[in-house]
């Protein structure tokens, strides 16, 4: 998606549903450094993945921007825009993430996949 060139939210969600009845404080980070596994990760309701989703396909806050979205106690926001605006935007024809751990340099990646890449980029002109 990242490069393709068209406007793009990605949302990580934490765990789905584990919340307590009072986690309503949307969180949206960076970085993708969460990796325990388990709830300890963060966790979010479907309603307000829903949301966000919803929420990013006409706010301009949200473009070019990738998330993890977790749900903290609270009291749920009123406008994500501000939430949206926070976040840094993904680097132009990057392939990961802001601040994602560099895991899989593009010359390590298999050649096929390079391929598919160039076709992409190609395509955009």
């Amino acid at each position: 998606m990242r490069a393709s060139g068209r406007a793009y939210t990605i949302v990580r969600p934490g765990w789905f549903d584990a919340n307590d009845a009072d986690q309503l404080n949307l969180v949206m980070l960076q970085g993708d450094r969460r990796w325990a596994g388990s709830p300890a990760d963060g966790v979010v309701s479907r309603r307000q993945i829903a949301q966000v989703l919803i929420t990013s396909l006409t706010s301009a806050a949200g473009d070019r921007k990738t998330l993890e979205l977790v749900a903290e106690h609270g009291p749920a926001p009123i406008n994500l825009d501000p939430l949206f605006a926070a976040l840094q935007a993904d680097p132009v024809d990057a392939l990961d993430a802001v601040l994602d751990t560099d895991n899989m340099p593009p010359a390590a990646e298999p050649n096929r996949v390079r391929a598919e890449l160039d076709a992409v980029r190609a395509r955009r002109g």
